[in-house]
């Protein structure tokens, strides 16, 4: 089975390369449009325990493959504010890097629907009471693999997009956040 896999998944990206080669051919030069998103996320389920609402700038770069498919790369940072609890105070905020793609219904101004995969740096901070007058913060670094999807709308430069990501797939249920956000498209390469 493994031999007849690698040579037909090897033949599957040929011919997608080839179809968006053709296009690109067909519809002149490609370019690499680069930009900057921003967000407002809110922690949902058991997330939302020990995260509050935060916000972030994520720099984005899209490759357009075919004109209703792009390839798409987002990096940031994504704060929060702390979710205090009796006593307990608690943030995670994120450095995400993601890999996905944005397919356009129609054309490419208009609807979009996008899926990410990719890697989350968690910096987590807990902070306790701890005697008389003090206390006590506690932190950890973590990187988890997350994915997301979402829908969005493109106009030319600007889009508006909401999306929900799991910030770590080993507990999907555990840490799920609701995106929303404008973006805007500044160069092309």
């Amino acid at each position: 089975m493994k031999r007849i896999l690698a040579p037909l998944t090897a033949l599957v990206l040929l011919q997608i390369s080839g179809a968006a080669r053709a296009e690109r051919t067909a519809h002149g030069r490609s370019h690499i449009q680069v930009g900057l998103d921003t967000e407002f996320s809110m922690p949902v389920g058991n997330y939302a325990d020990v995260n509050s609402v935060g916000g972030g700038a994520l720099v984005v770069a899209e490759y357009p493959m075919m004109p209703v498919l792009g390839l798409t790369l987002r990096t940031g940072f994504q704060m929060h504010v702390d979710r205090t609890v009796n006593n307990l105070g608690s943030h995670v905020n994120a450095i995400p890097v993601l890999l996905g793609t944005k397919y356009y219904i129609g054309q490419r101004n208009g609807l979009f629907g996008a899926f990410e995969l990719g890697m989350f740096d968690l910096m987590s901070s807990v902070q306790t009471p701890a005697g008389r007058n003090g206390t006590t913060t506690v932190t950890s670094n973590d990187v988890k693999f997350g994915l997301g999807a979402g829908i969005g709308f493109q106009e030319e430069r600007w889009n508006a997009r909401m999306s929900v990501h799991s910030q770590d797939v080993g507990n999907f249920g555990s840490a799920f956040v609701i995106t929303a956000g404008i973006g805007y498209q500044f160069a092309s390469f």
